[in-house]
């Protein structure tokens, strides 16, 4: 099926891109209460989110080894 637009539109396409990292640098870390959410923003990675939903009601009052330990899980 094709689908001919009305107006030429300008799309940015994102390729996936592979690296190798060895260190994690962490630039902020957000906590997001009414969302539920604890965000981490890496500099060689972007924003990833550590707790969500019931993961973030169960991890309570996180510390830093606490994001140090989810951030080893999640990239192990």
């Amino acid at each position: 099926m094709t689908i001919i637009l009305n107006t030429p539109v300008q799309h940015t396409i994102v390729e996936q891109q592979q690296i190798t990292i060895s260190t994690l640098t962490i630039e902020r870390i957000v906590d997001l209460p009414n969302e539920k959410i604890v965000r981490v923003f890496i500099n060689e990675v972007g924003p990833i989110e550590l707790w969500q939903g019931e993961a973030y009601d169960a991890i309570g009052q996180w510390t830093d080894s606490d994001v140090q330990a989810r951030l080893l899980v999640l990239f192990s």
